[in-house]
């Protein structure tokens, strides 16, 4: 009787073991895969965005101009992937289908869709983007106005996907930043101030890495579209 106890404890021990090691390999797809796609010999990179919530799987395809197409069907079953994309063009609509094995850092499959008729398909292979640098906190720069220098502050907060922040003067006075964007580590947002009865907007973009966003501001100066370089460092609390 003791040793069919035991051998029961020995088997309940096993199974629990293989189960927990089961649920720590099962792949975790939320994050943000890139892979490249060629169109008439041009190469472009693909962006999707996925995100895995108990069992339910929803993202977006990323289009060039920023614009997120949501997925369709999401699915994820133990380390099988699935969606549809749905794209209207000139009034049609096309449907493409994924599929694919999620590793840690890849996912490989297959995409399905129509073409003339004909049901046609392509292999795919997405890796996982890293980690975006996150700009949430304060920043400084120096810029030169007349032969003088000036210091420049930058507030920025970043929750979920909305950007918010401040551009501060010397006086203390926060100007808060309009349009402001944030992906993939590339922010965006402009600044509107008013002189002397007018109001002159700055354009600015950049890429976060690290404690540094190096980038580029634009502006109209005397009825000519100007820009220049900016360099950003993350100030020490």
């Amino acid at each position: 009787m003791k040793r069919l106890l035991t051998a029961a404890l020995v088997l309940a021990i096993v199974a629990a073991a293989g189960f927990a090691e089961a649920a720590q390999e099962r792949p975790n797809p939320t994050g943000t895969w890139k892979w490249t796609v060629k169109f008439n010999e041009q190469s472009r990179e693909m962006t999707l965005k996925l995100k895995l919530e108990g069992d339910k799987l929803t993202g977006a395809l990323v289009g060039r101009e920023g614009r997120e197409t949501p997925i369709q069907d999401g699915k994820l079953k133990d380390r099988e992937i699935s969606f549809k994309v749905v794209r209207e063009r000139e009034g049609r609509k096309m449907t493409s289908t994924y599929s694919g094995k999620v590793g840690r850092n890849t996912i490989k499959g297959k995409i399905e869709f129509e073409r003339d008729g004909q049901t046609q398909s392509r292999d795919w292979q997405a890796k996982r983007a890293a980690a975006a640098a996150n700009p949430t906190g304060t920043w400084k720069w120096t810029v030169e106005f007349g032969g003088q220098s000036r210091e420049m502050t930058l507030k920025l907060k970043l929750e979920g996907d909305k950007l918010t922040g401040a551009m501060v003067g010397r006086d203390g006075q926060e100007t808060p930043i309009q349009d402001a964007k944030c992906a993939d580590g590339e922010v965006s947002f402009k600044v509107v101030r008013e002189r002397s009865g007018q109001k002159m907007t700055l354009k600015y973009t950049g890429k976060v890495s690290g404690d540094t966003i190096t980038g580029k501001t634009e502006f109209e100066r005397e009825g000519q579209a100007q820009s220049r370089e900016w360099q950003a460092k993350r100030a020490k609390d």
